[in-house]
């Protein structure tokens, strides 16, 4: 009895300890001290005081002061990438965490919130597509993809927007792709891309740069997904128009083999938005255009054949 007594009031005395760490990084004085502090704790951390640790990060969420909450969200990939084992059941709540914060007003938070997922991803998506585990990779898809969508789904477009880079960053972070898995996304992507209450496509489209970069564009896909950079290429947005280029210049560069033999209606699009008012989208779709024409093959020096 006494045993458990003391191990409770040690519980106790260690949890004050990390709230009052957490609270002193508020201050520029003491902000680095305390990151040492907390980072000793989690590198002593078992897996009974691992819980009450993740808890004391969450709670951090509701703290005024941006730096103490950027700093948590960091804190909370270091617990990982050193406890992975015993961080994994957690993993859910934790994302969950992460994703509550997307709605946060500070940019920099939410930039974190980025970094996190996709120190996150190099954690745990290690997926060997052959062989046993790839069961347990697209599990951990799962885990990152369900919220991030259901993100996506809220009518808030800085929400909506923070998701989408969340999900660039997962798959370009991932240890090993589980290339299966995020095929799966695609279909997904495409549909919210035409989707009218779906107000962050500029943020989106870098999704599909980087499953073309991960050699993960579903090629039964490839149609709709082309098709929905075409509509956002035309777009009253100009910062969408500019990434649906890039996006064009990014399947050129990573999925040459894929997009070979369906070249010809992009080039026409491309070339109809040649001409676009503002520059950086002139100088986006004229990169995207060269690429194209050249895997085309053909184009020679710019003129058809």
């Amino acid at each position: 009895g006494s045993h458990m007594l003391t191990s409770f009031q040690a519980m106790v005395e260690l949890k004050q300890k990390i709230l009052t760490s957490i609270s002193k990084l508020a201050d520029r004085d003491t902000y680095q001290i305390a990151v040492e502090d907390l980072e000793k704790t989690i590198q002593s951390l078992t897996p009974e005081t691992l819980p009450m640790f993740l808890n004391c990060l969450y709670d951090s969420c509701s703290d005024p002061k941006p730096a103490v909450k950027k700093e948590c969200l960091h804190l909370l990939s270091y617990v990982c990438s050193l406890h992975c084992d015993s961080t994994a059941a957690h993993l859910t709540k934790i994302i969950a965490q992460i994703v509550k914060r997307l709605k946060d007003s500070d940019s920099g938070v939410r930039d974190a919130c980025r970094d996190t997922i996709g120190a996150l991803s190099g954690i745990y998506l290690k997926g060997k597509e052959e062989g046993t585990n790839t069961g347990s990779a697209s599990l951990a898809v799962g885990l990152f993809v369900k919220p991030l969508f259901e993100a996506m789904g809220e009518q808030n477009k800085v929400v909506q927007s923070g998701a989408s880079m969340c999900m660039a960053r997962m798959v370009e972070s991932a240890a090993s792709p589980p290339v299966t898995s995020f095929q799966k996304l695609c279909p997904r992507i495409c549909k919210l891309l035409s989707n009218s209450s779906f107000l962050a496509k500029a943020s989106l489209l870098p999704v599909v740069s980087s499953l073309s970069q991960v050699g993960a564009i579903a090629p039964q896909s490839l149609e709709s997904l082309l098709e929905s950079i075409h509509d956002c290429l035309g777009s009253t947005d100009w910062v969408t128009r500019k990434a649906a280029a890039e996006t064009l210049t990014a399947l050129a560069s990573h999925s040459s083999g894929l997009i070979k033999e369906k070249t010809d209606s992009t080039i026409t699009v491309l070339e109809t938005c040649r001409f676009d008012k503002i520059k950086p989208v002139r100088e986006s779709v004229t990169e995207a255009l060269q690429l194209w024409k050249k895997i085309s093959g053909k184009y020679v020096d710019g003129a058809s054949d």
